[in-house]
């Protein structure tokens, strides 16, 4: 037999080794997760994959959920007071249900952010998100949006528009993210592929006729191809840049009313954003009946609350239409959570924020490149859309995957990339260390 088709000494067929490889194990757990819930395709049977796929994960994984506990214990902060909140909920079968859904999701992204294995557990987001948005740009599901009836681009699943630029933008950046190693190896083909693939996402993203995304996304792939340049920098150039990146993100909050104004002229919207002016009226009152603890976790937009059925009479929006948001991350966590929530969402962005800055300044890591160009893409979207966590929803994973990878210790990342230095000549070395 031919000694490049033998098979290894303990028996097992090749295929049966590369399933018992770790790295392949989490990046496989990774796209099935995600997969799960990038779509609505698979209908109720998804949420019970999701649910199946991260308890098994957590089975495998024993140490990672102990390291989830002990070393992100900063970010349960809003899950926690989310589940707490059916105390005081108005509704309190509606935030109970959605509240214990929220803190799993959650959950599935802390876990997947301590996998020892970043390189793989992006390998297979890329595969979910760039073969998802991909697939979507083939098949060209559109339908007719607004009163101009333009057409926009919609999941395989019929996902509404914003939400599937949502995940071809992720497409991008995990594209993009993964020409890094073709390159370091000099594996052209590698490279091609993935900015194929990232050229194919942004055709969906920008086909998704979602004016918000587009502007979320030049943002957040402006951030990444900074990032990817200063990676390998000394770390006090590198902080330089993220001291006068956190300047830049204070004057914004000092325009915030001046930027929102662009937004809207750019976007071709009324001074309202259509109607998101009004939504943002009525929500001070709401907020001021409840200003400290709000109306409990996803517990306004219910057909049982009064305010949510004339707010959708108003919006001419059926009663069943409860994915009906505010428009406005922080508006809307002050409706549910109050101040209490207000502050438990920002905190735990800004500390994951801080937390990757310091990974940044301190290694080479690609993940934390992107991880952080992620967090920017949401964030971009935070003022005109409920950019918070969800109920079983995939940015939810990933925003909770990029905040907890925060926490991911220097410490092994260094180790790693010392052995790989030893064990592997030149480039090949030096892009195992960089994909940590």
């Amino acid at each position: 037999m031919n000694a490049a088709h033998a098979e290894p000494a303990d028996g097992r067929s090749r295929f049966a080794t590369m399933l018992a490889s770790a790295a392949v194990q989490d990046g496989a757990f990774a796209a099935l997760i995600v997969l799960s819930r990038i779509t609505t395709l698979f209908g109720f049977a998804g949420p019970v994959a999701f649910l199946a796929l991260t308890c098994l994960y957590a089975v495998l994984r024993a140490s990672q959920v102990r390291e989830v506990f002990t070393r992100c214990w900063m970010q349960f902060g809003f899950p926690v007071l989310a589940l707490l909140s059916i105390t005081w909920a108005e509704y309190q079968g509606i935030t109970a249900r959605a509240s214990v859904q929220m803190a799993l999701t959650a959950f599935a992204g802390l876990l997947l952010s301590q996998s020892p294995r970043p390189r793989a557990v992006l390998i297979g987001l890329f595969v979910g998100y760039a073969g998802y948005s991909g697939l979507s740009l083939i098949v060209g599901n559109t339908r007719p949006i607004g009163t101009t009836h333009e057409m926009a681009l919609l999941g395989l699943g019929g996902e509404e528009k914003n939400y599937f630029a949502d995940t071809a933008s992720t497409g991008i950046l995990l594209s993009l993210a993964l020409i890094v190693p073709g390159l370091e190896r000099r594996n052209l083909l590698m490279a091609a592929a993935a900015a194929a693939c990232a050229l194919l996402c942004a055709v969906a993203t920008g086909r998704a006729n979602s004016a918000g995304a587009v502007v979320a996304t030049l943002v957040a792939v402006g951030l990444l191809m900074t990032l990817l340049v200063l990676r390998q920098r000394p770390p006090a150039l590198k902080l330089l840049f993220a001291s006068s990146l956190v300047l830049a993100l204070l004057l914004g909050l000092a325009f915030y009313q001046q930027i929102i104004a662009l937004a809207a002229q750019l976007s071709d919207k009324d001074a309202g954003l259509t109607g998101r002016g009004y939504l943002w009226y009525r929500a001070q009152f709401i907020v001021a009946q409840r200003p400290w603890l709000g109306i409990g976790y996803f517990g306004f937009w219910t057909p049982a609350n009064p305010d949510a059925v004339g707010l959708w009479h108003y919006f001419d929006v059926r009663q069943e239409g409860t994915a009906f948001t505010f428009h406005n991350a922080y508006i809307q966590t002050q409706v549910e959570l109050g101040a209490a929530g207000l502050v438990a969402l920002v905190g735990s962005w800004l500390i994951g924020a801080i937390m990757l800055f310091r990974r940044f300044v301190l290694t080479h890591s690609l993940a934390t490149c992107v991880w952080l160009s992620y967090l920017a893409l949401q964030l971009a979207k935070t003022p005109v859309e409920p950019i918070r966590p969800g109920t079983l929803v995939a940015p939810t994973i990933l925003l909770y995957l990029a905040l907890g990878f925060g926490c991911f210790p220097i410490a092994r990342v260094r180790e790693q990339s010392a052995s790989a230095q030893r064990d592997r000549p030149g480039g090949a070395a030096l892009a195992a260390a960089a994909m940590r």
